[in-house]
């Protein structure tokens, strides 16, 4: 794809500023300007001036939701920004979608993850590694969030089917999967506004109408979306990588530190630290 017709979009609140300056310096550290990168910052507070200067372009919404109408979840679920990327960031022919929580490791992982765009309608990662093993499917995070939005309606919904991880993905502008995504999300908040009981995450309702509406995906690998919280890296001291840690031992292109994993100690040497993004550069000595 043509760079230029390319967004590389994230979100963040005063909360994550720091996870947001790892994921910003590491994308400059390896992409420098090759594309566009975007920022929606949420919350009264606007980001300081370091944090702007990595970014092409910047939202502040002042809202965070804390002043609204009690809802339970996540803010950008909640206010439906995510779904309407289109509509914050207008005049790109693709828009990629990077959490503040993840980090680059090398410059190979959004090539990857655009390569899947032009033949499919979402390219996204099923969150079915053969290193998630031990990592129940479906999670009970899954199952609450399902029994809390759908009810009755909990036997038509694809539990069966891989959770699909909605922190990092592509998709063109003229997707479908647009519109069908901002709807669902719109539905949610009327419910809840009547007076239903709602939980708001942009990623159930997206794995659900993945399903539904048998949405063409173009599967990402997990060395473009690595779970950490469901499996930790092999850290390869020696040679200063993150890898997966079966052979053949690949090298992990994007780090997701999602959940727990953002703050959680793994013992490395005779040490323990997270896997920030800032302390593995301070480990490998970069």
């Amino acid at each position: 794809m043509n760079p230029s017709s390319v967004l590389i979009v994230t979100a963040f609140d005063a909360k994550h500023f720091d996870l947001a300056q790892d994921m910003a310096a590491s994308y400059r550290s390896t992409y420098q300007d090759r594309y566009r990168l975007a920022a929606i910052v949420y919350g009264p507070t606007a980001a300081p001036p370091e944090l702007t200067a990595l970014f092409d372009e910047i939202r502040h919404i002042p809202d965070d939701g804390t002043a609204g109408d009690g809802y339970r979840g996540f803010f950008m679920a909640y206010s439906g920004w995510k779904a309407r990327l289109r509509d914050v960031f207008p005049g790109y022919g693709c828009y990629c979608w990077i959490d503040a929580d993840c980090w680059f490791q090398g410059d190979a992982s959004i090539p990857r993850i655009l390569a899947g765009v032009p033949r499919s309608e979402l390219c996204i990662h099923p969150e079915c590694d053969v290193h998630y093993l031990n990592y129940p499917t479906p999670s009970e995070r899954t199952l609450s969030i399902y029994r809390t939005n759908e009810g009755d309606q909990l036997a038509a919904m694809p539990l069966r089917m891989p959770m699909v991880n909605s922190g990092v993905l592509a998709m063109r502008t003229d997707s479908r999967v647009w519109s069908l995504w901002e709807s669902e999300m719109t539905r949610l908040r009327e419910r809840h506004q009547q007076g239903e009981a709602i939980f708001f995450s942009d990623q159930i309702p997206l794995h659900k109408l993945i399903y539904l509406h048998q949405v063409r995906i173009y599967p990402l690998r997990a060395i473009d979306n690595w779970q950490t919280y469901a499996c930790p890296p092999l850290v390869d001291t020696k040679n200063r990588r993150l890898r997966v840690p079966t052979p053949p031992h690949e090298e992990i292109g994007l780090m997701h530190l999602a959940g727990n994993a953002k703050h959680q100690l793994y013992p490395i040497g005779e040490r323990q630290m997270t896997l920030r993004y800032r302390y593995v550069r301070a480990l490998f000595g970069d």
